[in-house]
């Protein structure tokens, strides 16, 4: 539990939430931008496909409300994360016990969703 590794980690899950949110208002930038211009070389496909994605997730029940929960909430959990690796990297002196647990509880979880997207 080295407190350079707690500070690796933020930088990387906080990283990680940030290319998300920037991939996330992109993709509502290109849906706004296809409404706006139409039918444009660029933007070709990108309003059908979402709507056939919603589609697809609608009709899949709560399998695909747990997709959509899991494709969002990952970006989320990230950023929390990073504020709760921030925070572990600044102690001063030796982790309590209860911040030891927090450490391994959001390790276990980064380390979750590292193996989900692989």
């Amino acid at each position: 539990m080295n407190k350079s590794f707690a500070k690796f980690l933020m930088y990387v899950t906080g990283l990680y939430a940030l290319l998300g949110y920037i991939f996330i208002s992109i993709w509502a930038v290109g849906i706004m931008l296809s409404l706006l211009l139409g039918e444009v070389a660029f933007l070709e496909s990108l309003l059908p496909n979402m709507m056939s994605l919603i589609e697809t997730l609608i009709m899949s029940g709560i399998v695909g409300f747990i997709t959509l929960t899991v494709f969002v909430g990952q970006f989320f959990f990230a950023y929390h994360a990073s504020n709760v690796f921030k925070r572990l990297s600044t102690v001063d002196s030796s982790y309590t016990t209860k911040e030891r647990e927090e450490y391994f509880t959001y390790l276990v979880l980064v380390a979750l969703v590292v193996i989900y997207l692989i």
